[in-house]
């Protein structure tokens, strides 16, 4: 009896060593997949911006930062939840960052900044040697790699002119320009008649000098904060006019990985010319021009304050149009109006500043360290910040039931990349997903949708290596 008892404890004992050995298999194999995956490389968390490109609100002529606090700074911060990062100025001749908001000193953040040139009536090139001061500093405050800007009349024209200057070194994503006269303005051959006028008015006899005087004092009534003779109108007057500027820049070249969004409407370059569409003024002004030697032809028809939507398309750029492909960089975008009034009463410009498709980057799969959780990270880029996105994944198992899955919007972070690219990351931990057996070949479809109602899909095959 003895013995027997003794082989039934070793065949008992085998038995365990057996089945503990298999179920140890059997975990070994529903896990098998997972040492196969890479180790999930680091990212940075971003800490310093909500959205991959920061955004330069630059104002137009004869204008102040203050113009967009009525309409975009409140729609930013209200409608987005982004933080205005402060006013970039010159400061006793130097670059500074001023008016920073409070929660962007608490939080750190900073999303958007408003441009406030030191001379709203200068030149062009002037207004583009402050913009090369003030981008590092946005790019120091905010860690990001690139930009968006946003120019508002001249203030467009000024951000186009820098990307000539720096075709390679621009660190831009996107210029949107709204109503600015990139070829010119027929409202600035005012600045060859104010010049003529008070060059004659030196040397005039008593016979001429109160004709000319009262030229002068007419084109003083559309002037208001922008004199004629000022170098922002010489540089705004077209080709056909004599506008070297316009000339020179619509001929020149443009960095070919910028996406250009020319946004048209009617608009005047300075509301003021109205001024001269009167009758009395316009006589007064044929008969002025006339003695100076510019003829009946000069002066201003109706409208000719008016930017055309053709000055304000990028892609009637001589430039551009010397080639079709380049012209598929940019696109036009058609409103009613884009008078500064129309722009404080609607959020039309500041949505088309930040609306477009979802743009996917990648999706893989990964492994935690020691290699016990698989995960999918998903890659896209979308100009929202990540908490106006969300991520769904729709698993087809074989051989099994699909099974719906949103992301958790903790799971959705802006985050740097080692190479430098700041993209939105999802990361969903395979055993998150209820019903979907990993150790078999799945597709997953991903579906990326904003706020704004745009939406974006693509499929990832999942097939585990055993």
């Amino acid at each position: 009896m003895k013995y027997i008892f003794l082989r039934r404890d070793i065949v008992g004992y085998a038995l365990s060593v057996v089945l503990g050995a298999l179920v140890i298999v059997g975990c070994s194999s529903s896990t098998a997949y997972l040492k196969n995956l890479p180790e999930a490389p680091p990212v940075e968390r971003m800490t310093t911006t909500h959205i991959p490109y920061p955004i330069l609100l630059l104002h137009g002529l004869g204008q102040k930062a203050a113009v967009w606090d009525a309409y975009a700074v409140k729609y930013y911060e209200q409608e987005i939840g982004l933080i205005h990062g402060g006013i970039l100025k010159k400061t006793n001749g130097k670059a500074s960052l001023d008016a920073v908001s409070q929660i962007s000193r608490q939080t750190g953040f900073a999303d958007f900044f408003t441009v406030a040139f030191s001379n709203p009536v200068d030149s062009i090139g002037a207004w583009e040697r402050e913009l090369e001061e003030f981008l590092p500093l946005v790019f120091e405050r905010t860690k990001a790699e690139k930009v968006i800007l946003i120019g508002y009349s001249m203030g467009g024209v000024t951000a186009r002119y820098y990307l000539t200057k720096h075709l390679t070194d621009h660190r831009t994503e996107r210029l949107i320009t709204i109503g600015s006269p990139h070829q010119g303005s027929p409202y600035a051959r005012a600045w060859k008649w104010k010049m003529a006028l008070i060059e004659q008015s030196k040397d005039a006899n008593f016979v001429t000098k109160p004709l000319l005087d009262k030229g002068l004092e007419i084109l003083a009534s559309v002037e208001n904060d922008v004199p004629l003779q000022s170098p922002a109108i010489r540089d705004l007057m077209r080709p056909e006019d004599g506008g070297e500027f316009m000339n020179r820049v619509g001929y020149a070249a443009h960095p070919l990985d910028v996406q250009y969004v020319s946004v048209v409407g009617k608009v005047e370059l300075l509301k003021e010319t109205q001024n001269l569409s009167k009758t009395a003024a316009m006589d007064v002004m044929r008969r002025v021009l006339g003695a100076i030697g510019f003829g009946v032809d000069a002066l201003f028809e109706p409208g000719d304050g008016v930017v055309s939507a053709k000055s304000q398309t990028i892609s009637e750029l001589p430039w551009f149009q010397a080639d079709k492909k380049r012209q598929k960089i940019s696109r036009t975008v058609t409103l009613t109006s884009v008078h500064e009034e129309h722009l404080k009463q609607s959020t039309e410009i500041q949505r088309i500043s930040l609306e477009d498709k979802t743009e996917f980057k990648g999706a893989e799969f990964y492994r935690n360290a020691d290699a016990s959780a698989g995960r999918m990270v998903i890659e896209f880029l979308d100009y929202l910040p990540p908490a106006k996105c969300s991520v769904e994944l729709v698993v087809t198992p074989e051989n099994g039931t699909k099974q719906r899955f949103s992301v958790p919007q903790r799971d959705i972070a802006l985050v740097k990349k080692k190479n430098g690219n700041v993209v939105a990351q999802a990361i969903v931990t395979l055993a998150q997903v209820q019903g979907v057996d990993w150790t078999r070949p799945a597709e997953v479809e991903i579906i990326l949708k904003n706020s704004f109602g745009n939406e974006t899909r693509t499929t990832k095959t999942w097939q585990p290596r055993m």
